[in-house]
């Protein structure tokens, strides 16, 4: 990439993670009127091309909207795309409680979903791929390692297996989401320790074509998931609520 596109794509990207943090800052609602295209370039201290791609990038995940003769409105976050999801996390900003606890919801419906799926369609090279992650999980615990790449590549392989690349791609927009919050996580060698177990037990069902059990263990292995994160961020067991 020539350095002069680059520096321009940075300023871009640098103009988008800055409108998404003023909107949050600010605390916009749904079809308020934000500043104009000079106003954001005079804030952030940048160019009007800069702000201009950038805008054209949120108004294109539906993020915002621009209105002949009027100016640029926030839109519903319904609205807005799952790329503006994965945009709002490499941008550096933080996630509300809900919707953390929104993404693993629908994580956990799509994963005991392609687990099933992989039981049935399943080649020997996606259980050869499959082991592969689970000997280089063992390794990085062996050495005392974060297996967060580990843990994101033996979930990725798993929605591989169902050999629907919708929902694959579909679902590499969350892990994207969580990249960030999985390096924390695993952080800790005693959830990566018990994560790899149960990899292991999720593994073998799917290679012996156990519905039943592979749906059971991946469940299990999210929920217990789900409640490690309620533990980090001080909330209620929802099973107590």
């Amino acid at each position: 990439m020539p350095i002069e596109h680059k520096e321009k794509s940075d300023a871009s990207s640098n103009a988008v993670s800055k409108i998404l943090a003023f909107i949050r800052e600010r605390r916009y609602q749904p079809s308020e009127r934000l500043p104009s295209e000079r106003d954001f370039a005079d804030r952030f201290s940048t160019s009007r091309g800069a702000v201009r791609e950038a805008l054209a990038t949120l108004e294109a995940m539906r993020v915002i909207e621009r209105r002949p003769n009027s100016g640029i409105y926030l839109r519903h976050s319904e609205e807005s795309s799952i790329e503006a999801l994965v945009l709002h996390a490499e941008s550096g900003l933080s996630f509300t409680r809900q919707e953390i606890a929104n993404v693993f919801e629908v994580r956990r419906i799509l994963e005991v979903q392609a687990v099933r799926l992989a039981c049935v369609r399943r080649t020997p090279d996606d259980l050869r791929h499959l082991e592969d992650i689970l000997n280089r999980t063992a390794k990085q615990i062996s050495k005392k390692r974060s297996i967060a790449k580990e843990d994101e590549e033996f979930h990725l392989a798993v929605f591989a297996a169902t050999k629907n690349d919708i929902l694959l791609r579909v679902v590499k927009s969350f892990y994207e989401m969580s990249r960030q919050r999985r390096r924390v996580y695993f952080q800790d060698q005693g959830r990566g320790r018990q994560s790899y177990e149960e990899h292991l037990k999720i593994v073998a069902a799917i290679e012996s074509r156990r519905v039943g059990q592979a749906e059971q263990k991946m469940d299990e292995h999210l929920s217990r998931t789900v409640e490690a994160w309620q533990a980090l961020l001080g909330e209620p067991n929802s099973k107590n609520d």
